[in-house]
């Protein structure tokens, strides 16, 4: 196994700007959206606001402490949401960092850039890495805790030392994100290694692993008694609602969207087992197949299940992924480049389609339904975006050209093709975009209607709407006060008209650009 850089610094840094790439656009520019990134961001805004500490009333604090770190360092030139956003992209940094230690560890020097662009390249990630999302603390403790394990049979002592230091602080780290659950699957996958592998049986690995164990257990020991000190009870430090009783059980859903969730990683892990088949006694093959399957057997538990917390799948996918990537056959290996220059290329043109249609009214079919749909200023040109859009291309043109042959080619292609279209979807319609996912224009109405001074009461209003509501109109929203001069009621289905009390007086109906369900109504006090 050779520790010997793979590639020369210049193309280190073409990789890492490939990198920087991919994670920044989407994750800075825009407001909180409907759905995961929304529901954090009022979360963190109601923290921020109350001043509670994220422990007191979450299971997963950690997220919300760096979140508010970020916006602490950044708020003097970032928006709030872009500022708590970018607690994200340090987890994902921090995963794609530990996921490639671990790679080194298991394959060699050459499977560090492997490692990294097969996790990028998976299509779960894409979306679910650039929103406000809590699970990516769990990510990243899980990436840890992973090369902690790869690390710990090494025998020289600094690395049993780092290698315990890593297992121990990922097992913490994945509390305090929420995956209690999660650390206790990883700390039974360490306890049967030594029966699984050899490797692990030699004094040093199995004295290195027992002193993880026995660190991780005792500050999760003192962390839970702190909690309970200050009254937090331990359902909710443990994350159990997530688990107990059968209400929202699906047992297969994770395993139904790993087909498309990690594409292409699933392909090439697979024939990485299939290739080691006759080697299940070696750390590269045991170590993520078993952390996979038993991550799966606890997520079959899961009564909430949801894309966002299926990340951390991803990760021994990604590391047999960089295996199977190395040896991959020259068919399979074109087949795979040729099938992402082509579906990368497609969505290029429709991209441009959409946008000719938005920009410049042509083909004006889809120029009104983009209208219908909700899409804010159609047929309005915007030479920013064209010229952004046009960089873009012309940088992925000239990528293929020049990007060389390398058992790499295949998975480098398929991760720049996605980050070029991401970018390019983000330079043509990051605007268009931030108007019909977020409620930044309902709060612009309110902030029009409503004096500064006065209160706003709500009714049927989910509270992650009333918080994003009050953050965009700077007005407070007050779902029990009787005295506010103002009602705001959510209907939820079209064509309903809400029944309130004598005395108030239409003002406004409205919602979010191109939503007929989910209208907003606004009454004054006679």
């Amino acid at each position: 196994m050779s520790n010997k850089p793979a590639f020369p610094l210049l193309a280190r840094l073409g990789l890492l700007f490939l990198c920087a790439a991919w994670l920044l656009p989407g994750l800075l520019g825009h407001a909180p959206w409907r759905g995961g990134d929304g529901e954090h961001f009022a979360q963190l805004w109601r923290l921020l606001k109350s001043g509670v500490a994220p422990h007191a009333v979450s299971a997963s604090p950690l997220y919300y402490w760096v979140a508010s770190g970020t916006v602490w360092l950044t708020s003097a030139f970032l928006p709030l949401a872009d500022a708590a956003r970018l607690a994200s992209g340090v987890f994902i940094a921090l995963a794609l960092f530990f996921v490639a230690r671990s790679a080194r560890l298991l394959y060699g020097a050459e499977a560090v850039w492997a490692a990294a662009l097969t996790l990028l390249g998976c299509m779960g990630l894409l979306v679910r890495g650039h929103e406000l999302n809590a699970a990516t603390a769990q990510f990243a403790a899980a990436a840890l805790m992973l090369f902690g394990l790869a690390r710990l049979p090494h025998t020289a002592r600094s690395d049993g030392i780092l290698g315990v230091a890593a297992l121990a602080g990922g097992a913490v780290l994945m509390l305090l994100a929420g995956g209690a659950a999660e650390a206790a699957v990883f700390l039974l996958l360490a306890a049967l290694l030594p029966v699984l592998l050899e490797a692990y049986r030699a004094p040093e690995a199995r004295r290195a692993l027992a002193w993880g164990v026995a660190l991780a257990l005792v500050a999760a020991a003192a962390w839970l008694t702190y909690l309970a000190a200050h009254g937090v009870p331990y359902a909710q430090a443990l994350n159990l609602r997530r688990w107990v009783g059968s209400a929202g059980l699906r047992p297969l859903y994770y395993s139904s969207i790993l087909g498309w969730y990690s594409w292409p990683a699933w392909p090439l892990a697979a024939w990485a087992l299939y290739r080691g088949r006759r080697q299940w006694r070696v750390p590269g093959i045991v170590l993520p197949a078993v952390a996979l399957l038993g991550l799966l057997a606890l997520y079959a538990f899961d009564r909430d299940p949801g894309e966002e917390q299926g990340l951390v799948l991803l990760l021994p996918l990604a590391l047999l992924g960089a295996s199977g990537l190395l040896t991959l056959r020259r068919g399979a290996a074109y087949a795979l480049l040729w099938f992402g220059v082509m579906l990368f290329g497609f969505l290029a043109l429709v991209l441009w389609v959409y946008w000719s249609a938005h920009d410049l009214g042509h083909p004006a079919r889809l120029a009104a339904r983009l209208a219908r749909l909700g899409m804010t200023q159609v047929g309005t040109f915007r030479p920013w975006a064209l010229a952004l859009g046009l960089v873009i291309t012309l940088a992925w043109i000239v990528f293929l050209a020049r990007v060389r042959r390398s058992p790499l080619r295949p998975m480098l292609v398929w991760t720049a093709g996605m980050t070029f279209s991401w970018g390019l979807l983000m330079a043509l319609f990051l605007g268009p975009l931030d108007q019909r996912l977020s409620y930044a224009s309902v709060g612009r109405v309110l902030a029009a209607r409503v004096p500064p001074a006065e209160c706003i009461r709500t009714r049927d209003v989910g509270s992650q709407q009333r918080l994003l509501l009050e953050y965009h109109s700077g007005r407070l929203l007050a779902p029990g006060d009787t005295s506010c001069r103002w009602l705001l009621v959510e209907t939820t289905r079209r064509g309903v008209e809400p029944h309130v009390p004598a005395g108030w007086t239409h003002v406004w109906d409205g919602g979010r650009p191109g939503e007929r369900a989910d209208r907003f109504h606004l009454y004054g006090r006679r």
